[in-house]
């Protein structure tokens, strides 16, 4: 593992950095394509929202289509409630055609005086702009029921015995006994039933309970000891006429089982302009029966669904006065008034009442009057007669939430469940308020700190007390006040979970627990002391700090290094005369740019250089005996027995140890330098961590077991990368650092 590492890091240097950099070997960075380019666009498109809490409604009503509940919508005025005590409130407005003299500009302000406008109808398709702080669309009450059509299934559906039978229906017989007969017949147009073997009946105009017997009698007459089931097949059809503000008018070929609602229905119920209050059926010139819509969407009651006969005409008028009802109802929506529903306690009736978090001391009533100018007032809805108070055609009622009033303080630290606590202001103490956050740790400390802000002319002014425990837990009461932070302190130097890790040649390796202030020689002796043949000069130790500093100083010289080559390719491009040498250099720059990300990944070791004797005693005292801090590993790795020779050398490998031999006899057995190697600048990372150079002077350093001897490549930079010779010597360094700590740890 650790050959296959080290010869990567070797490669990599080599690939990078040790051809000689031609004026052109950066001249990509401004020409390759793609390079430093980006694009981007930003587009977006908004849509109308209203309150889920209904503090208003709105929103674009779509052309009469008849389908979906954007045919339902209506359009009613717009004014800015600046005093509305609605927590979360958003501005918004109807989206408005693309070309910009349709643009809506912002809503007036509510203020003393009455806001003018041009005429808002409420039931314009476009053109208005809606009430503020609204969150999702508010709908025509009843829309959804019918925004779906529903196809005619009632032509095979079960009859009753009343049921009056009419030519086009099927009838079905099923005999047995001594004969047996089964068999389909339809009622002629002239209203008789020809029956197998019985001959003909009269069935028109017969109740189904009175065929059964018809038929029954009719085989009597010819059999005598049978069993007969008489049921009806498919139905006959009738057409009906859907007429007037219809979402889909015409005419429809429905069962003669249906009945008004299933005609509405597959019409997809009344437009836009259509009502739901009002609806007529006509039958021979006259009217037959008034259907309200809301009696059976508002209490089930199906009072007007009468069934249809051939040729009825449904007729759906004009609709009525419509008014909405937003805010803190239980059914938000757009309704129709009819009667005594037209005041603002019918309104609210109709949306369901008021939920639990209605504020009962406000309600807004906004208003168009006389087609040219709008207004809005308010009144408490718990004051004698504000329930009476008359709603006209497109008013909009608006409720409001309770004002937020709910007091509350923060407790941090040392409890059992820190966090925010609802109070009573100066009424609940705050030993109350530790007992609800079940208690104090037992770290605790014996004092906590109690932070208030008061309001004052000049400003909020914050004051901290400092506060013994045992005393408000003991009968001495403080009471709270709004937005108090009390802090439960811990008990100094508390953590419990610091350890230290010691491996290898020791004779209990494990992971300890160690307290604040423990020294190495301590760790040490809890694990038994060092083996016999532990090898201590290439003993390994690990820190997360100095590991987070490492990587740090490695991620900011790879950026520089990375600045240095793009300015050297800049350079490049902005001086290059041929286009051989613009090609060059863009191929160059973008291997480069490669070999500076695979850099980027480089990680740092955390290694610090330590020297333990033999004799734990000896350690105690010294320099070398710091501190314990948390994650701190200890490696005593077996004697190795070799020394390896890496870079550029014929053969990189491993050589058993030779004791007094130079580090010249080992660069021979790997084969001698590389051509590209640099021999003067060879150095030697010994086994404890520190580097030496290989010459001391003009004499070959002697090698101690474990050293690896690092040959690097010869480096050649322009004078504009003046300092990347150096980045790059201490990456190179580094690289063979972590590959050697990763070589001990996995030998």
């Amino acid at each position: 593992m650790f050959n296959r590492i080290t010869t990567a890091a070797l490669l990599l240097g080599l690939l990078l950095f040790g051809a000689h950099l031609h004026p052109a070997y950066a001249q990509t960075a401004a020409q390759a394509p793609g390079y430093f380019s980006g694009s981007g666009a930003d587009s977006g498109q908004g849509d109308i929202f209203v309150n889920q809490d209904g503090s208003g409604f709105g929103g674009n009503a779509d052309t009469d289509t008849g389908q979906g509940s954007g045919e339902q919508q209506q359009n009613f005025p717009d004014i800015t409630d600046q005093t509305s005590t609605e927590p979360d409130s958003t501005t918004v407005t109807e989206k408005a055609p693309d070309d910009d003299k349709h643009k809506l500009g912002p809503a007036p302000a509510l203020g003393t005086e009455v806001q003018t406008s041009a005429r808002l109808d409420p039931r314009e398709v476009t053109g208005s702009s809606m009430f503020n702080n609204l969150r999702e669309r508010l709908r025509r009450f009843g829309s959804d029921f019918f925004a779906r059509a529903r196809s005619d299934s009632l032509v095979l559906a079960p009859v009753g015995p009343n049921y009056v039978v009419a030519p086009g229906d099927e009838v079905r017989i099923n005999l047995w006994g001594y004969s047996e007969i089964r068999a389909s017949v339809y009622v002629d147009r002239d209203g008789t039933l020809n029956l197998p073997q019985a001959g003909t009946v009269t069935a028109a105009g017969l109740t189904f309970g009175q065929l059964e017997k018809v038929v029954e009698n009719a085989y009597r007459r010819i059999f005598t000891d049978f069993e007969i089931n008489v049921t009806m097949g498919r139905l006959h059809t009738i057409t009906v006429y859907v007429t007037g503000h219809a979402a889909k008018p015409g005419a429809y070929a429905v069962s003669s089982m249906a009945t008004l609602v299933d005609v509405l229905s597959q019409a997809g119920g009344p437009a836009l302009s259509g009502s739901m209050r009002a609806i007529e059926v006509k039958r021979g010139g006259r009217s037959v029966a008034k259907f309200d819509a809301y009696d059976i969407l508002l209490r089930g009651d199906r009072k007007g669904d009468v069934r249809l006969a051939d040729g009825d005409i449904v007729f759906i008028p004009t609709v009525g006065a419509l008014a909405a009802a937003a805010g803190n109802v239980k059914r938000p929506a757009i309704y129709e008034l009819t009667g005594k529903e037209r005041t603002v306690g019918g309104l609210i009736d109709l949306a369901g009442g008021l939920t639990s978090g209605a504020y009962k001391g406000r309600v807004q009533v906004v208003r168009v009057v006389d087609n040219s100018y709008r207004t809005a007032f308010e009144t408490d809805i718990a004051s004698p007669g504000a329930k009476n108070q008359p709603i006209f055609d497109g008013d909009l009622v608006k409720l409001f939430a309770v004002p937020g009033g709910m007091f509350t303080v923060r407790l941090a630290g040392a409890v059992v469940q820190p966090g925010v606590y609802a109070i009573e202001e100066n009424v609940t103490t705050l030993a109350d308020v530790i007992r609800r956050a079940g208690g104090l740790m037992y770290t605790a400390a014996d004092e906590g700190e109690l932070t208030r802000v008061t309001v004052s002319p000049g400003g909020p002014v914050t004051t901290r007390t400092m506060v013994r425990l045992k005393d408000i837990m003991n009968g001495n009461p403080i009471t709270l006040r709004r937005d108090d932070y009390f802090f439960v302190r811990t008990v100094p130097d508390w953590n419990i979970y610091r350890s230290a890790t010691i491996t290898g040649r020791v004779l209990y390796p494990g992971s300890y627990a160690v307290k604040r202030g423990e020294r190495l020689s301590s760790l040490i002796e809890r694990a038994g002391g060092f083996a016999q043949d532990a090898f201590l000069r290439g003993a390994v130790f690990i820190r997360e700090s100095i590991r987070a500093d490492q990587q740090k100083n490695i991620d900011e010289m790879v950026a520089k290094l990375e600045r240095e080559v793009m300015a050297a390719a800049n350079q490049a491009i902005s001086t290059a005369v041929k286009q051989q040498d613009v090609t060059f250099a863009q191929a160059s720059v973008t291997q480069k740019e490669k070999y500076i990300d695979t850099l980027k990944n480089l990680k740092a070791s955390g290694r610090l250089v330590i020297s333990l004797p033999k004799d734990i005693k000896l350690i105690k005292g010294s320099a070398y005996d710091i501190e314990l801090q948390e994650g701190d590993r200890l490696h005593i790795p077996d004697r190795p027995g070799t020394v390896q020779v890496i870079g550029s050398v014929l053969t990189p490998s491993a050589f058993v140890y030779r004791a007094g031999s130079p580090f010249t006899e080992y660069i021979k057995q790997a084969g001698g330098y590389n051509p590209t190697a640099n021999p003067k600048r060879t150095y030697i990372l010994k086994a404890d961590g520190s580097t030496v150079r290989a010459f001391n002077g003009n004499k070959p350093r002697t090698l101690e077991e474990g050293d690896f001897v690092v040959v690097p490549e010869k480096l050649t930079f322009t004078p504009s990368l003046r300092n990347a010779t150096d980045i790059m010597d201490i990456l190179y360094k580094m690289v063979v650092g972590v590959a050697a700590i990763d070589y001990v740890f996995n030998d």
